[in-house]
This record gives C-alpha cells, sequence and structure tokens, in this order.
C-alpha cells in the first residue's frame, strides 16, 4: 500500500492536500514531514487545558489547525476547529474531551508519515 492511500484510510483528502501544492507530490511529502516536526516541536498534553492561562494553548491549537487544513488533514482540521473555538470560550473542559478523542487518529496519521518517510530515506 501506498503513503497515500494509508492516508486516505485514516481521512486524509490526499486529492485535495495535492491541490494545494499544485499536485507537486514531493512537496506534499515534504509538508506531511513538516507537520511531523511542529507536533514534535510544540507538543499538547491533556494537562495543557488545566491552565489558567490558555493562550499558548490556542496558539498551537490554531497552528495545528492551519497545518491539518493545508494538509487537507480533515478529521485533526474539523477537530482543531471545534477545539480552538471551545478554547476561545473559555470552555476548555469540553475542547480537551474532543482533543482526547482526535489523538488516536494523528497518531496513526503521524505513525504513517514516519513509516513512509524512514522507507524512502533509506532508499
Amino acid at each position: 500500500m501506498s503513503l497515500f492511500k494509508e492516508l486516505e484510510e485514516l481521512g486524509v483528502n490526499v486529492n485535495e492536500g495535492l491541490e494545494r501544492v499544485m499536485d507537486d507530490e514531493p512537496l506534499y511529502e515534504t509538508m506531511l514531514g513538516m507537520f511531523i516536526d511542529k507536533i514534535n516541536n510544540n507538543p499538547i498534553e491533556s494537562e495543557d487545558f488545566n491552565a489558567e492561562n490558555l493562550d499558548d494553548l490556542i496558539g498551537r491549537v490554531h497552528m495545528f489547525k492551519g497545518l491539518t487544513g493545508n494538509l487537507a488533514m480533515t478529521p485533526l482540521f474539523e477537530s482543531y476547529m471545534q477545539i480552538l473555538d471551545l478554547l476561545r470560550m473559555n470552555r476548555a473542559r469540553e475542547a480537551v474531551e474532543i482533543y482526547e478523542r482526535i489523538l488516536p487518529t494523528q497518531v496513526a496519521i503521524i505513525e504513517c508519515i514516519k513509516r513512509y518517510i524512514n522507507d524512502s530515506e533509506r532508499k
């Protein structure tokens, strides 16, 4: 199976993502790698939703919303959009519930990307 096929099975609209980069598959793959880097360098933990000041968390969620939107990671994008709206309404408890529900999908997408990026880097 291919990277793009597996991503589609995880809910990523690969065709839309490719359209955003003028069908440049290597660029899209590079952006997928950048997504992993951003997640790793700006992690979100469930405890972050308990902070008194949510500004930092809102900033990270906003960044992930944009990244997942540009990459057409539809389930992640839609969830980050909901999380962001809830955080802005100071409803962190509801936001963390959505985050925890979508986290397994995010992990699966990241693991999928890593498998293919690592395979292609070895060649």
